[in-house]
């Protein structure tokens, strides 16, 4: 048993719980193709190994500096580790990081709630559809959630004694999310690092042990880009640091969505949560004067970051994800303090449901006539899961009611995440490189170019063609048509390249995705004889 305060935590809890967390972030986590801007991590990872680089990412062999350098680092340890790299090998760092976010999240806990709280929190936070939406993603995201609750556990474990440890700890943790995703770890952080100390008066943390630690950390974090100034002998990587950080978030050139959207994305993240989070908000405003200083501490970060992201110009759903482990924290203050309210037996009630559904899935797919066209595990995997999610109700009452709650969402995530998710995401992207590859195996003198006037290709194309030089971009086509053999072009032809494709009977191969047309691909064969 593991001591915790004045209760225990049965070490059989903490390995479900962790286990459960393995399962939902690992289970088929190569499957489902690179989705979004993956392909730029893992193709400019391919190119790093391929040119023996460490600190200049390239896609298309061109230089690609708009990212910080650590998800890159640790994908290529992965891919030279497994001594190959796919989709598995490429989100197997961030699945890593995101299991590990796991482990340090329940020591926070343990430093805020008694048991069962602390494994509640746990459980709440790694059936969050931010947290698991990202740990199976190869972006930078969760490589920077890891960071911050890294930075977090750090300043709270030492927060009540003065350690050059504890600070350096805190800011190490803060510069990886910083050489994860940009200077939003900074963001996040400081702003709850000083009402932490505003609260409770630790103003014996501003010394100089503090500012000794945050210099090593910030050398730590400025060295990269000087080690990528040097090799490129430009000094665009600042440029660039300045230009996607700050200026972004002042007078950003992309990226304008709509002030109220993290009013939208906020509750997403936290989802399947998210009527705690309305009712935690609402409890903490009304009763703010009652809060203790912890409780206080963590409202008013989430509202601190929740302000910052809105107030930025630059506004993306994903920008707020690093407010996730604050937001988990409120929710869990707000379930302890309201030991009986509408909301938990709201929940209490739906978990009831969730094994009737599970296993009346393949009646409903038969009578959908959806069966057939399905992989088997997707037919008699959710009966049986419902079955054993029925036991969890008859097993578990009184204060593991919410473990049982908690256990029955990750059943239902599992099936989504672990099955449904990978078997379903469309592949046109894939598709298109592997026909690249294709082509270039069986005829390799053939020029591979594309010509973009909707668009480049994307690097998850790049990526699958596993091409080992630069693919030649022309704008203008007649350039095109008179330097290539094979011609990529991305979402749609345009009326003279029909033209001429049909005059001269070229032979086209498409690849056309179903929602999304930036992500149809057209094949162009210029020589007759492939």
């Amino acid at each position: 048993m593991i001591m915790n305060k004045n209760k225990t935590v049965p070490q059989s809890w903490l390995i479900l719980f962790f286990l459960t967390a393995f399962l939902l972030v690992f289970i088929n986590l190569g499957i489902r193709p690179f989705f979004g801007v993956e392909g730029r991590w893992a193709e400019a990872v391919r190119e790093m190994i391929l040119r023996k680089d460490w600190f200049v990412p390239t896609i298309n062999f061109e230089p690609h500096l708009t990212k910080p350098l650590v998800p890159f680092w640790l994908i290529k340890l992965s891919a030279l580790i497994f001594q190959k790299i796919n989709e598995g090998i490429v989100r197997f760092p961030g699945a890593l990081c995101g299991f590990f976010s796991v482990f340090l999240f329940y020591f926070l806990s343990k430093r805020f709630f008694k048991y069962p709280y602390d494994l509640i929190s746990t459980g709440l936070f790694f059936t969050s559809w931010g947290f698991l939406e990202f740990s199976r993603l190869a972006q930078s995201e969760i490589f920077q959630l890891f960071g911050i609750i890294w930075a977090l556990t750090a300043y709270i474990y030492y927060r009540e004694k003065i350690s050059f440890t504890g600070y350096f700890l805190f800011w190490l943790g803060i510069v990886w999310g910083a050489l994860s995703k940009g200077h939003t770890a900074f963001a996040v952080m400081l702003p709850a690092f000083f009402i932490e100390i505003v609260l409770n008066k630790r103003f014996y943390h501003l010394n100089w042990k503090n500012l000794l630690a945050f210099l090593i950390a910030f050398t730590l974090y400025i060295f990269p880009f000087l080690k990528t100034v040097s090799e490129i002998h430009s000094d665009l990587p600042f440029y660039l640091l300045f230009k996607e950080n700050l200026k972004q978030a002042i007078n950003p050139y992309d990226n304008l969505r709509p002030f109220y959207i993290y009013l939208y994305y906020w509750p997403i993240w936290i989802a399947p949560w998210s009527l705690f989070l309305i009712g935690a908000i609402y409890y903490s405003l009304r009763y703010f004067k009652n809060l203790n200083t912890d409780e206080k501490f963590i409202f008013l970060s989430n509202l601190a970051i929740f302000i910052i992201f809105t107030l930025a110009k630059a506004r993306r759903g994903y920008y707020i994800l690093p407010i996730l482990p604050y937001t988990i924290l409120l929710v869990v203050y707000y379930l302890q303090n309201l030991s009986s309210q509408i909301l938990k037996k709201l929940y209490f009630k739906l978990s009831y449901i969730f094994p009737i559904i599970l296993i009346l899935c393949p009646l409903i797919l038969l009578k959908l006539k959806l069966a057939s066209s399905l992989p088997g595990i997707l037919i008699y995997l959710p009966p049986f899961l419902g079955v054993f999610s029925f036991l969890l109700i008859l097993l578990l009452k009184n204060e593991k009611v919410f473990f049982r709650l908690i256990l029955q969402v990750a059943l239902i995530e599992l099936i989504f995440f672990g099955f449904v998710q990978p078997y379903f995401s469309s592949a046109s992207e894939k598709e298109t490189g592997n026909f690249i590859a294709k082509i270039k195996k069986q005829n390799p003198d053939y020029k591979i170019c594309s010509y973009s006037p909707f668009g480049k290709p994307v690097a998850n194309v790049y990526f699958y063609a596993g091409l080992n030089k630069r693919i030649p971009d022309y704008k203008i086509l007649e350039e095109a048509l008179s330097n290539c053999g094979v011609l990529i072009v991305r979402k749609k032809l345009d009326s003279k390249l029909k033209s001429i494709v049909s005059k001269q009977n070229l032979k086209v191969y498409s690849f056309k995705a179903k929602k999304d047309k930036s992500k149809s691909y057209y094949i162009i064969l210029l020589s007759k004889s492939f």
